[in-house]
């Protein structure tokens, strides 16, 4: 047996050692204009034996899956909801809508891609859970935490998977911006105007709606309206406080912030996308942003539901910033392939210093066409282009869909074959405590392959996925 003093000694040593690391994971992100804020594990989630936290995908569905507003939980975010600089959490969902939860309507197809008459949402499907200090996640009771100011009247966002939180006003409580990415089909058309809520903070676990003009935004509600499937955050004016970037299929749209939390929306960029990261990929002082509209695949896509397919438009490209909101084009990326199959959608993207050299790369969960078959690849910054340094196969591609055509025969849509897995969000946490940023995976409760699986840094650009129970050693499951 050790002595517990020596015990307590080696705790409260290796927690300094994990609070420093956290520290200098925070100036690097600072450094290269990475906001880290919503989507980075620190130590205040370890407990006294080393070790993290965590919900469990089986807690995932009996705290948030149970919840009246959300229909399945999507995605996991943490912020400070009091400002002690501990952090909370923050889980949300899709909410009930057209055809979900018993509501009225139903979903209509079109080209292998569902939507419905009223894509908005009937209840607010996010919710925000105190940690206390013995790390219970409690959920905040107080039912109007989020105070809409009657922009509700238009409906809540009801497909939330990539939650933007930080300080948007300065009072060192965290705020929560709601990228919505909900799909209506209305008469054979689809329409991708949706509720992408603000939220900021009033006082310890209050919020309440701010303000939002320019582009896109409903002028009765001050209610911005864009298709936020990718989304990120950083300074992109340099004024000082942190502004937030959206992807849209006309283009990049840049949320700027009058450092009280309002915002005004621009189309910065012409370049459509599906997903967006952001950083200062050449180190000039300004934000850069890699945005995603997929990968051009035309062999795939002549046999896939969906026949649009344009090579000017189907691209995944750098842009760097000039510090005032301009963007210009500096590098198109190449995709992850098995053999000839081309993992052609980004899901999402995610920006840090992973090999610790002071410039910035991504990780990424990438699909093949349709959301089949599945990837978490690495792109390394080397003299500030991108190169495609390590691809994880998640869920192989089939053989057979080496030929086009057989895949096309298979996957009819993107919701309902088997072949279906991805992480909604890279969540950037260091596992293993070894100075190396690695990566859990947020994905929808229901997806058990990918739910709280591990991208492990091994160094030199290189990872393994782990499934949850193989880090055990390291984290500890709330159930």
């Amino acid at each position: 047996m050790f002595p517990k003093k020596l015990l307590t000694f080696v705790f409260l040593t290796l927690f300094f050692l994990s609070k420093v690391q956290a520290n200098e994971f925070r100036e690097s992100a600072s450094k290269l204009g990475i906001t880290l804020s919503g989507h980075f594990i620190d130590e205040t989630l370890k407990n006294q034996n080393g070790k993290y936290v965590l919900p469990s995908n089986s807690w995932f569905k009996k705290n948030i899956n149970s919840d009246k507003g959300i229909f399945y939980k999507s995605g996991s975010a943490f912020g400070d909801w009091n400002g002690d600089n501990k952090l909370d959490y923050l889980g949300f969902g899709a909410g009930h809508r057209c055809g979900t939860g018993g509501t009225t309507g139903n979903f209509t197809q079109s080209e292998g891609r569902q939507g419905c008459a009223n894509g908005n949402a009937l209840y607010n499907p996010v919710l925000p859970f105190i940690i206390t200090s013995d790390f219970k996640f409690n959920k905040i009771k107080n039912p109007n935490f989020f105070k809409y100011s009657g922009s509700n009247e238009a409906g809540y966002a009801s497909s939330l998977q990539r939650m933007i939180v930080d300080d948007f006003n300065g009072d060192n409580i965290d705020d929560i911006f709601h990228p919505n990415a909900s799909v209506q089909l209305i008469d054979g058309n689809f329409s991708y105007e949706s509720p992408n809520h603000i939220l900021i903070s009033e006082k310890s676990f209050s919020w309440i709606k701010s303000k939002h003009t320019g582009y896109l935004t409903d002028k009765k509600h001050d209610l911005y309206l864009g298709f936020s499937h990718g989304s990120d955050a950083g300074d992109i004016d340099n004024d000082g406080d942190v502004d937030v970037i959206t992807s849209e299929f006309k283009g990049t749209v840049c949320h700027f912030n009058d450092g009280e939390g309002n915002f005004n929306a621009v189309l910065c960029t012409k370049h459509g996308g599906h997903s967006i990261t952001t950083g200062d990929f050449n180190n000039d002082g300004f934000l850069d942003i890699i945005s995603s509209h997929n990968f051009y695949n035309p062999k795939y896509a002549k046999y896939s539901p969906q026949k649009w397919s344009d090579k000017t438009v189907q691209k995944t490209i750098l842009m760097h910033g000039d510090g005032t909101g301009k963007f210009m084009i500096a590098q198109k990326l190449k995709p992850a392939k098995d053999g000839n199959f081309i993992f052609s959608t980004v899901a999402e993207m995610t920006s840090f210093d992973f090999d610790n050299d002071g410039d910035v790369d991504i990780i990424s969960s990438v699909v093949g066409p349709y959301y089949s078959g599945s990837s978490w690849v690495v792109y390394e910054n080397i003299n500030g282009k991108l190169e495609l340094s390590d691809n994880n196969i998640h869920l192989k591609p089939l053989d057979e869909w080496q030929d086009p055509k057989e895949w096309g025969s298979m996957v009819k849509d993107e919701h309902s074959h088997p072949w279906n897995t991805y992480c909604n969000k890279s969540i950037l946490i260091d596992v293993n405590s070894d100075g190396l940023m690695d990566a859990m995976c947020s994905a929808m409760a229901q997806d058990t392959r990918s739910a709280n699986i591990f991208l492990l840094n091994k160094g030199n650009m290189q990872f393994d996925i782990l499934k949850p129970e193989q880090v055990n050693k390291w984290v500890d499951w709330l159930e």
